[in-house]
């Protein structure tokens, strides 16, 4: 798995196997429609597993959960989004 980032129109950490499966997933999770698809692939920016990492164990949890709990997700070999931008909560 690989990790990027998009930073506009918000924010979001995402675990994929390439940056068309992070785009598709940022779509249906965050925002957007398939025919932005070429504009926010060219937000999608590559980071490294330690960058992201330090990104995901630094933020604060949504609802209270214990990191421990939450590094499942990180861990996994699911294509999560894994932190979003807090004005979408």
């Amino acid at each position: 798995m690989f990790f990027y980032e998009i930073h506009d129109p918000y924010y979001a950490l995402i675990k994929a196997n390439d940056d068309e499966e992070a785009v598709k997933k940022y779509i249906e999770v965050v925002a957007g429609e398939e025919s932005e698809f070429e504009s926010l692939a060219e937000e999608c920016e590559p980071v490294s597993k330690a960058y992201a990492y330090e990104r995901f164990i630094s933020a604060p949890c949504e609802d209270g959960k214990q990191l421990i709990e939450n590094l499942k997700y990180f861990n996994s070999d699911e294509v999560e989004i894994l932190l979003i931008d807090g004005s979408l909560l």
